[in-house]
């Protein structure tokens, strides 16, 4: 609750007053005396009457706390009367992070409840701050306010549009059911052949037929399988967008990089396959709550301070790893990525991730048209052999293509539409 303030038009009926009571009594004028006095007791009778708070009961509640962009979503204020009296009608503001909406109550009699829904826009992806619920309680000539809060703040999230992709389980990966990688092992699942025994070796791997035949002791040796692990990273950095033109422009690549990102996401872990999402720019610290947030701010905060110790301390641009343990965190983080200056550009993003992921069998890389391909190779060859890589490129508007440049495979799209079905050819394959 906050206290009674005094409004523009009680400050100007104040100040008006008590300059009519001075002149009044300076110039024995008795009819500014007069206005003057009428206008302080009006001021106080004010003040009175917003000393007295409301007896409504105001709640709100949200009908979905996650919508995707475009998509309805309502806020329910819910105000009762529960008192045996009639109450007047007050007026109730709903803030909305930076934005706020309103409505109006009407009198209610006793024990009568009403329902009011307002929509909340959802035209951009994004984290809502939604409440708590002001009600503003003013005397009749609007010259005291008082305002007090009910409820807690709710959160909103606006998801990216994702679009449908076939299934990755064939094509692209390698893992149990799939094809075995060239790295030899002495311990798994696909036998590769039998060599010769060589001190160290574990006992248990003598074949004892070949043995007999051959005088000498042979030992099994196997192709290592991989459970597949599918990485995205999401450029977030403003250089790597705005092909053809200004901020507009610039702003439908980086949500089309983000959609792309989500739809690739969400198909892996519907999968159930191992996912991993990074981004290159960090969310705002007021948009994530819970505890995946308060972990990254500590190791962020723990690398400061290892880096602040060292001689010759330089900012690291600083990457970030997204929650994927369901689909619904994954899209949460998602909308609240952001493209900011500074941040790690793809070449660097690549790097980063693949050093802390370094199980990865396919890594998708996903960025803006204005990366040229020896940019893109670069990023690349962050990864180790065997590792495919695939880059989604964003630009709006332009014709889908999907070309293979050495171990490198570019697809370019200016829909989101093109994405499920460039996807489609390339599983297939």
């Amino acid at each position: 609750m906050t206290p009674r303030a005094i409004t523009n038009r009680g400050w100007a009926w104040l100040v008006i007053s008590g300059l009519s009571l001075l002149f009044g009594i300076s110039a024995g004028w008795a009819e500014l005396i007069g206005l003057g006095v009428a206008g302080l007791v009006t001021f106080g009778f004010a003040s009175l009457y917003a000393l007295f708070t409301h007896a409504h009961e105001v709640s709100f509640h949200l009908e979905h706390s996650r919508v995707s962009v475009g998509q309805d979503a309502a806020l329910t204020v819910r105000v009762s009367n529960p008192t045996s009296r009639s109450l007047p009608g007050l007026d109730i503001y709903i803030p909305l992070d930076e934005e706020q909406i309103s409505c109006e109550v009407n009198r209610l009699r006793r024990g009568q409840h009403e329902d009011i829904a307002l929509p909340i826009p959802t035209e951009h992806r994004g984290v809502i701050s939604v409440g708590p619920a002001r009600v503003v309680r003013q005397d009749p000539l609007g010259l005291i306010s008082r305002e007090v809060t009910h409820g807690d703040a709710a959160t909103l999230f606006v998801h990216p549009t994702t679009v449908p992709l076939m299934s990755m389980s064939t094509g692209f990966v390698r893992d149990l059911e799939g094809n075995p990688t060239t790295d030899l092992t002495d311990n798994d699942l696909s036998f590769h052949a039998l060599r010769e025994y060589l001190p160290g070796d574990d006992r248990r791997n003598i074949h004892w037929k070949s043995t007999a035949k051959t005088g000498q002791f042979m030992v099994r040796q196997y192709e290592q399988t991989r459970r597949s692990h599918l990485m995205i990273a999401l450029d977030s950095d403003p250089g790597a967008y705005g092909a053809s033109g200004g901020g507009t422009v610039k702003d439908a690549e980086y949500e089309l990089a983000v959609s792309a990102a989500a739809s690739i996401g969400v198909r892996a872990i519907r999968d159930t396959r191992d996912v991993s999402v990074w981004v290159s720019a960090v969310a705002r610290p007021a948009e994530l709550r819970g505890l995946s947030a308060l972990r990254a701010a500590a190791r962020e905060l723990a690398q400061d301070v290892s880096r602040r110790r060292g001689k010759g301390f330089t900012p690291v641009a600083r990457i970030r790893a997204l929650s994927t343990i369901s689909r619904d965190r994954m899209l949460d983080e998602l909308s609240a990525v952001h493209a900011a200056e500074g941040s790690p550009t793809i070449v660097s993003l690549s790097r980063q991730a693949s050093q802390n992921a370094s199980d990865v069998s396919i890594a998708f890389l996903i960025t803006g048209a204005l990366v040229d391909l020896r940019t893109l190779n670069s990023a690349a060859n962050a990864f180790p052999q065997g590792v495919e890589v695939v880059v989604i490129s964003c630009a709006p508007e332009a014709s889908p293509t999907m070309k293979r440049i050495g171990r490198l495979s570019v697809a370019t799209i200016g829909r989101l539409d093109d994405l499920q079905q460039l996807m489609a050819k390339r599983v297939g394959v």
